[in-house]
């Protein structure tokens, strides 16, 4: 693994910590009286897997299997962060909602770079 994959998957990693991590704990405020260590702990693991899935999808002597898989996790936690962002810039429709807007923001990038990744992984070189 090279020094650039090394410092793209800490970055991601820690971004995506920060954001789920402060975005469960905002979510949970109001029904959970510690939500702060439930978003640590969904924080830490969101962070263990887009740091995994950005760490394997950019190593050049990694199957295609695997770099597909990882192109979609990291597809998926672009797409949920975004959504996430984008649905809480919306005001009117709330956090909660905005969580099943980056979840389904999520999983349809996710789906697309998964057919993406098929489809040009079995095109000639």
């Amino acid at each position: 693994m090279s020094l650039k994959t090394g410092v793209l998957a800490l970055v991601a990693g820690i971004a995506t910590f920060f954001g789920v991590g402060i975005g469960v704990t905002a979510i949970t405020a109001h029904w959970i009286e510690f939500s702060v260590f439930l978003g640590l702990l969904t924080g830490t693991v969101a962070g263990a897997v887009v740091t995994i899935g950005v760490s394997v999808g950019f190593v050049d002597d990694v199957p295609d299997g695997r770099q597909r898989i990882g192109g979609t996790v990291i597809g998926f936690g672009i797409g949920f962060v975004g959504g996430i962002v984008g649905g809480a810039a919306l005001e009117p429709i709330g956090t909660v909602s905005s969580l099943g807007v980056g979840l389904l923001v999520g999983v349809l990038i996710a789906v697309g770079v998964w057919r993406y990744t098929g489809r040009s992984a079995a095109a000639p070189s």
